[in-house]
C-alpha cells in the first residue's frame, strides 16, 4: 500500500513552519484589505468634502482634475490591494509545496514586501509633493 503525501506524519518543526506560513498569509491579507480600504477612502474623500461644503452652503469651486486624481489614486490603491492579495496566495501555495517537498530555500531579495514597500513609498512621495504644491 502506497502512502499519499498528505498521509505522512509531519515533524513539529514542519508543523510550526506551516502555522507560520498561515500567519504570514493572514498578515498579507490584512495588508491588502487595508490598501483597498485606504484606496476607497481616498477615492471618496473629495466627494465627502463637497457634500460637507454643500450642506453648510459654502461656495466651492469645482476642480475636475482633483476629482480625477482622487479617483485614479484610490482606484489604483484598490487594484494594488487586489494584486497583493493574489500574489500572497500564490506565494503561500508555493511555500507550502516547497515545505512539503522538504526544500527549504530562502526567498528572493525582491520579495513581495520589498516591492510593495517601494510602490507605497513612491505613492507617499507623490502625495507629499501634491500636498506641497496645492
Amino acid at each position: 500500500m502506497t502512502s499519499e503525501p498528505g498521509d505522512r506524519k509531519v515533524s513539529s518543526e514542519e508543523f510550526r513552519l506551516l502555522l507560520q506560513l498561515e500567519t504570514s498569509l493572514l498578515m498579507w491579507l490584512r495588508t491588502s484589505l487595508a490598501l483597498m480600504g485606504f484606496g476607497f477612502v481616498i477615492a471618496r474623500f473629495g466627494l465627502f468634502l463637497r457634500e460637507i461644503a454643500q450642506a453648510q452652503q459654502l461656495a466651492v469651486q469645482p476642480r475636475p482634475w482633483l476629482v480625477a486624481v482622487n479617483s485614479g489614486l484610490g482606484t489604483g490603491l484598490i487594484g494594488l490591494g487586489i494584486v497583493v492579495m493574489l500574489l500572497a496566495v500564490v506565494n503561500h501555495r508555493r511555500a507550502v509545496e516547497r515545505l512539503r517537498r522538504g526544500e527549504f530555500a530562502l526567498p528572493s531579495s525582491w520579495s513581495l514586501s520589498v516591492i510593495l514597500s517601494l510602490i507605497l513609498a513612491a505613492v507617499g512621495m507623490g502625495m507629499a509633493l501634491y500636498l506641497a504644491l496645492v
